[in-house]
């Protein structure tokens, strides 16, 4: 069990649950890769990470950045077959970059959504441990700005967590939050790896 400096324990917290959310769909499969290299080529200078090749409506036109940025912040694109369907930008220039279809498997984006050509293959668990942090729950501010830390009015004490696998684990309660903050970042990096997105807390701890 790993220990942390200022930890409490907090015998009364729940212990461990699996997470009660939906399932994580898989990917929608890609077109065919000798149809990606036709229509796109891939671009630094495109905020998408495409350009259009050989456009397919006719208000489209060549080397324009391919795609539309959507409200989850993400850019996908629409390819038209036997009908049209739209796919996230990320999965395309991941394939076309390294020749390798993610099929089944999520690509993460190494530093975050807005970078389209720094990407990797990883599981959904490897994909949520490189998440950010969220800044609201339902509406409501979250308590801590630190991912994996939350406060406890009953025990008095930052909480730490972490979530591997659906399952939500208890890490230990804390009277300061950067305490709290370490820890799960220590936690991140033992379930994560290189996939762990870690708090930003100074180089003092």
């Amino acid at each position: 069990m790993l220990k942390f400096l200022g930890q409490r324990s907090c015998n009364s917290l729940p212990p461990a649950t699996k997470h009660s959310g939906h399932m994580a769909s898989l990917p929608k499969p890609l077109p065919p890769l000798e149809l990606l290299q036709e229509l796109f080529y891939v671009s630094e200078t495109s905020p998408s990470g495409l350009r259009w090749k050989n456009p397919i409506a006719y208000h489209l036109k060549s080397n324009q950045v391919a795609g539309t940025k959507v409200n989850t912040g993400y850019w996908r694109v629409g390819i038209k077959t036997d009908k049209t369907r739209y796919y996230v930008t990320h999965r395309i220039v991941f394939w076309l970059k390294t020749g390798v279809n993610p099929e089944e498997k999520q690509v993460d984006h190494v530093l975050g959504k807005h970078n389209n050509l720094n990407l990797r293959v990883a599981t959904i668990s490897e994909n949520q441990g490189n998440s950010k942090k969220r800044q609201s729950i339902k509406g409501k501010p979250c308590s801590s700005k630190y991912k994996g830390v939350s406060w406890n009015n009953s025990h008095n004490r930052w909480v730490a967590q972490i979530q591997f696998k659906k399952k939500k684990m208890h890490i230990g309660c804390f009277k300061n939050e950067i305490d709290a903050a370490t820890a799960y970042n220590k936690a991140a990096i033992a379930y994560f790896g290189e996939f762990a997105k870690l708090n930003e807390i100074g180089l003092d701890k």
